[in-house]
């Protein structure tokens, strides 16, 4: 059965998205409700499948420095074999059916050369064994916004993450909840699940030392966006005046509707991932969007279906 969200739980969800270890006093604050509500609402949603799994969100310079990469991969969509198959690569990140000259399209991010090359061979395969004869790889050069966060565009110089810190991260990067521990692991929990077992203070100073360098952005939700009344999905590749595009681009990523915005090395420089309650709405939205000084033109593909990944660490 499919969980009717009412309307003070898409107030909730929205929280968690924005930052999913927000407390439950402020959480009950924000919303006029006592804690035993958001506990158990958040119980009911974990139950019900709405809250998939928490996450960590990192910026992919410091995460994923290697490679950054977009799929267009065209195929029959009765070829579930296909999705099916990418689906079970580790470093996919979201899966679209899109429509428009490309079916499917996805986004990869690697962490080293060698990861992409196995990706390479594992899509040259996919596409022999299957009607999927033509693809395209879009190189992504770097991330503007990233699941609704905005990386910082200052070129601080921080040590690489410590072993250690990996290790930290690859926990934090995805949870899956359950109806007995519905909730966030705690700091004392992460410590648990480590190597060397740190104190809770330990595992609070990691986090608190990758938060200020930028390297983690933030914590969310996996969460169906129709549940926080965002149906439509739109992915926009914007051309942007010459020498204008960062200025663009930092524009268009504070925009609300705007989730992702990457510069690809296409002539159609960004791409969006954007999100609206209505065609209509998204027609506002381009609207708003041409009178940013810089932006030339635009071409969009809408989502007619969105995979929901259970992403495996790839950080490790």
């Amino acid at each position: 059965m499919v969980h009717k969200i009412t309307e003070r739980e898409q107030v909730l969800l929205r929280v968690l998205v924005r930052n999913a270890r927000t407390d439950i006093s402020t959480m009950a604050d924000l919303l006029g409700v006592g804690r035993n509500w958001v506990s158990k609402t958040i119980r009911n949603l974990v139950v019900a499948g709405v809250i998939r799994a928490y996450v960590a969100v990192f910026d992919p310079a410091q995460v994923y420095a290697e490679r950054n990469t977009i799929l267009l991969l065209k195929t029959n969509p009765r070829e579930l074999m296909v999705s099916k198959s990418l689906l079970e690569i580790s470093e996919l990140e979201s899966l679209d059916g899109v429509s428009g000259e490309h079916s499917l399209l996805g986004l990869f991010r690697f962490r080293s050369s060698s990861a992409f090359e196995d990706f390479l061979n594992t899509i040259d395969s996919i596409a022999a064994r299957s009607g999927a004869r033509t693809y395209d790889l879009v190189q992504v050069l770097a991330t503007y916004k990233t699941r609704g966060f905005i990386p910082s565009r200052l070129q601080a110089s921080y040590p690489p993450p410590t072993n250690t810190e990996w290790e930290l991260m690859s926990i934090l990067s995805r949870h899956v909840p359950t109806k007995d521990r519905p909730m966030p692991l705690t700091q004392k929990e992460i410590g648990l699940r480590m190597s060397h077992r740190p104190s809770q203070p330990a595992v609070s100073k990691a986090m608190s030392r990758l938060e200020e360098r930028g390297t983690i952005l933030g914590y969310s939700i996996d969460v169906d966006h129709r549940h926080l009344g965002l149906p439509v999905k739109f992915f926009l590749q914007i051309k942007s005046s010459p020498g204008m595009v960062a200025d663009t681009a930092q524009r268009v990523s504070e925009m609300p509707e705007v989730w992702d915005l990457h510069r690809t090395s296409e002539a159609l420089s960004l791409f969006a991932t954007v999100r609206a309650r209505s065609i209509d709405e998204y027609n506002q939205f381009l609207r708003k969007l041409y009178k940013i000084d810089g932006v030339e033109d635009t071409q969009s593909q809408v989502s007619l279906e969105e995979w929901p990944v259970a992403q495996k660490s790839c950080l490790m």
